[in-house]
């Protein structure tokens, strides 16, 4: 079963623990969300609903084709996030008539523990660091189609940059790839050949997860937010992600069209946006700094659904922990560690997905 941190906080007996956990979600709309499973062990490997088998109408007698689903397995591993906060006792003991300076230094410690969870939930790569795991935006852009390439059978490939179409293409005949993008098939099962090899390289639609702006990004328009809205299957999302810079513009849009945002109260009492009845989400750490074509002020719009087969987190089952290390050797103060081994998995490829492109 999954369980948000909000709900582990209320089953927490630790006061100081209590304090870590609300200091770390309170304003952090991914944390308040984001249900955790919690692992016995250190990875979860799991099946990502990749395609579904295919079924027909039959008259009597005729032979019956057999189809299966396919799956693609992944495996999450559970990562170390964490710090020590050391408190001088000399200042703890004449310093904190007016502040508990423990209490404040373990506070700001925590606070760390979620800006470095967001950034990596959203902008972690391995290739550049292995540690944290990829995030969300890696998960989801895919790999773009690139010309005269060899492509085997099974590989998958997004159009070219800034041209994404909320679609993923599966090679089902191997091939080279042509000089320039093919016409991509927008109809699930599609087909399309492409280049000139022998046999010729073909592509297979798939429902995907990205939606780009154009080649060199374009301004934010509310077709297009709905069109991202649509990329999750199952429901509507139960969040859309973005920077500041782009609830500001969806705010400008609506006051255009002489309405207003409505909102909903938060878990901590504060006003929620909404737009077409999903919460709107805003993280620091979404930038507005990605580059598509010549345009280098790009930002990013992520519609999630969270839950167990949607977004997830995993965690171990203590999960934030509060380790007391007690005096140092070394030095006059005394240590408090903050640690929690989290991973991110996404269970299907039509439960997350993005907009990308997004200028101001």
């Amino acid at each position: 079963m999954a369980i948000t941190l909000a709900e582990a906080e209320k089953l927490s007996t630790d006061v100081l623990l209590q304090g870590i956990i609300e200091t770390v979600i309170k304003d952090s709309p991914i944390l308040q969300e984001l249900p955790f499973i919690q692992l016995v062990g250190n990875a979860l490997t799991y099946n990502q609903e990749w395609a579904l088998p295919t079924v027909g109408w039959y008259a009597v007698g005729d032979t019956w084709a057999e189809s299966t689903p396919k799956f693609k397995q992944l495996t999450a591993t559970l990562k170390v996030l964490g710090g020590d906060a050391d408190v001088d006792n000399f200042l703890k003991a004449t310093r904190s008539n007016i502040q508990d300076l423990e209490a404040a230094v373990i506070e700001q410690k925590a606070k760390a523990l979620r800006h470095e969870f967001e950034n990596c939930f959203l902008n972690g790569d391995i290739s550049s660091d292995a540690n944290p795991g990829d995030g969300l935006y890696k998960l989801l852009k895919g790999t773009a189609w690139a010309a005269s390439t060899a492509y085997a059978l099974d590989d998958v490939v997004v159009p070219e940059a800034g041209e994404e179409n909320g679609f993923l293409y599966k090679c089902i005949v191997a091939g080279t790839s042509g000089s320039s993008n093919p016409t991509w098939p927008t109809t699930e099962g599609g087909t399309v050949e492409d280049g000139t090899s022998s046999p010729k390289l073909k592509w297979q639609a798939m429902y995907g997860n990205h939606y780009g702006s154009g080649v060199n990004g374009a301004t934010l328009a509310f077709t297009k937010l709905d069109v991202l809205i649509d990329l999750i299957r199952g429901g509507k999302p139960d969040m859309l992600l973005m920077s500041r810079r782009s609830r500001r513009k969806i705010q400008n849009l609506i006051r255009a069209s002489g309405a207003i945002l409505e909102t909903r109260p938060g878990k901590f009492g504060e006003q929620i946006q909404m737009y077409n009845g999903i919460p709107i989400a805003i993280s620091d750490w979404v930038k507005d700094s990605y580059t598509v074509g010549t345009s280098s002020d790009c930002s990013v719009i992520f519609a999630l659904r969270l839950g167990e087969g949607a977004v997830c987190g995993l965690t171990s089952p203590e999960l934030v922990q509060v380790e007391r290390v007690g005096s140092l050797e070394t030095k006059d103060a005394t240590r408090t560690r903050i640690k929690w081994y989290c991973s991110l998995a996404n269970f299907s490829t039509v439960k997350a997905a993005m907009l990308t492109g997004v200028r101001d």
